[in-house]
């Protein structure tokens, strides 16, 4: 579960501004008891009703001396990379049915995605490029510029800052959890698991593991909810083997699965803590 959210907005502006990015300035942060992740923005399909532009073109960022060699690799209509002025440039057909700019501007970052799924492949490139603003011409011709920005926002739950300040023992929670970790192998173990951002399936299937069926249920969870979230883990960990192991009934989501393996890890951990 991604706890990160990724917060942006566009703007249109005249295509002779000097402008490239907007700059937004966080308001006071508000913390949620239950974090959940952004969803996914789709791509959707232009109002056949509108009025489509006369033509649009990402403007990329990408490390200049390999852009010429990456050019050379997308040369088709629905994904051409080429030299403009001082930059490259991303055009596409499926810019064609474009009704403004931020629509193409969702377009050629879905575009821009499965480039770079092909370059990590064939090239072992990361992130190679990405979407720095849109130029587009609308329907009346005039010459416009789509640009945007944004931050990241760490999404944090509030019961669990509350919960890290009560005292255990002579300190905070925290504390006493960081020095369980030095003290405690075992622990230290768990949390590696558990790792430093949102959990994958395989993750949520570690964990079980790392405790067994018997000992969650000892813990006082449901063994049909643990069996349950263990199968859905197995399942979409495997999802390369056409034999992966079926889905159980009512299978939970990744943000279910994530919360009852972090629940569980945290009940065990506080037992830790209260052992003599």
């Amino acid at each position: 579960m991604n706890k990160t959210a990724i917060v942006s907005a566009t703007a249109t502006i005249p295509a002779h501004s000097q402008a490239r990015t907007l700059s937004i300035n966080p308001g006071t942060p508000t913390t949620r008891t239950t974090p959940s992740p952004p969803a996914r923005q789709a791509v959707t399909k232009p109002d056949p009703n509108a009025r489509v532009i006369k033509y649009a073109a990402a403007v990329l960022k990408g490390q200049l001396h390999m852009m010429e060699s990456i050019a050379a690799c997308f040369i088709s209509d629905n994904a051409r990379i080429k030299k403009h002025q001082d930059g490259w440039i991303l055009e596409s057909s499926e810019f064609a049915a474009c009704t403004n700019g931020e629509e193409a501007f969702l377009i050629a970052d879905d575009i821009v995605s499965r480039a770079n799924c092909i370059l990590a492949l064939y090239c072992g490139a990361t992130s190679a490029l990405s979407v720095e603003h849109i130029y587009w011409i609308n329907a009346e011709g005039e010459e416009l510029r789509q640009i945007r920005g944004s931050i990241s926002v760490n999404v944090v739950s509030s019961q669990g800052l509350a919960d890290l300040k009560t005292m255990s023992g002579t300190q905070p929670l925290g504390s006493a959890v960081f020095q369980a970790m030095i003290n405690d192998p075992a622990i230290w173990e768990a949390l590696d698991l558990y790792g430093e951002s949102g959990l994958s399936w395989s993750q949520v299937y570690d964990i079980i593991e790392f405790f067994g069926i018997a000992t969650i249920v000892k813990a006082g969870y449901s063994k049909t909810q643990t069996t349950r979230v263990r199968r859905t883990a197995n399942h979409y960990r495997h999802l390369g083997n056409p034999n992966k192991p079926p889905l159980p009934a009512k299978p939970p989501t990744l943000i279910e699965a994530s919360e009852f393996a972090a629940s569980v890890l945290k009940r065990w951990i506080s037992s830790r803590l209260s052992s003599p």
